[in-house]
This record gives C-alpha cells, structure tokens and sequence, in this order.
C-alpha cells in the first residue's frame, strides 16, 4: 500500500511540475513591442469597431488574451506587416490595462 501512495505522489508531484513548466513557458512565447517593424511618432488612441480578440502576437495564430467590445479604446504603441497589426494597451473595460496585438482592421481612430 504505501509503494502505491508514493507512486501516486510521485505522479502527482511530477505532474504538477510538468505543467508548471507549461504555464511558466507560455509567457515565454509572448510578442511584445519588439515585433513591431514601424514605430510612430505619434499614434492617436483608436476605438474598436466591433467585438475584437486582443491576442498575444500579430496574427490569428496566436492566442486570445480577451476581447475588446465595440468602442473600448486602444491606445497604439507600434505596428507590424504594413499596419495590419497593432501592438497597445486597452484603457476601457474587462481587459483595462493589459498588453497585446488587435488586428487594425478593427481599429477606428476616435
């Protein structure tokens, strides 16, 4: 009995590790301003047009880090691929304060 229970904690506690390894890694992964290839001088803050996915890198392959609802504002930092993506951070609503990319096509300028 007690080898059974300390498999199961080893199983466990491996497990535990394993995934959080995963959830230390995912962040890793994450596309910050440093994808950007254009930098304004100066970005006016955007609205979004509809519901939008704010996502952790410039394109649909990346995951959704929460939506923006028709007209919270987006502050712009910078872009990528010919302003199709813009890299800012959301100043309304659920997702206040975080970091991500919206696709521009989104994006109204207020």
């Amino acid at each position: 009995m007690k080898m059974i229970s300390r498999a199961a904690a080893t199983a466990v506690s491996s497990a535990l590790i394993f995934g959080g390894a995963v959830i230390a890694a995912s962040p890793a992964s994450a596309v910050g301003s440093s994808a950007c290839d254009y930098r304004p001088a100066y970005s006016p803050v955007t609205k979004a047009t509809t519901t939008v996915n704010l996502r952790n890198g410039p394109s649909t392959s990346y995951y959704s880090k929460g939506l923006l609802t028709k007209r919270v504002r987006f502050d712009k930092l910078c872009s990528r691929n010919n302003h199709l993506w813009f890299y800012g951070k959301v100043l309304d609503g659920p997702n206040r304060g975080k970091w991500g990319w919206v696709n521009g096509h989104y994006l109204r300028e207020r």
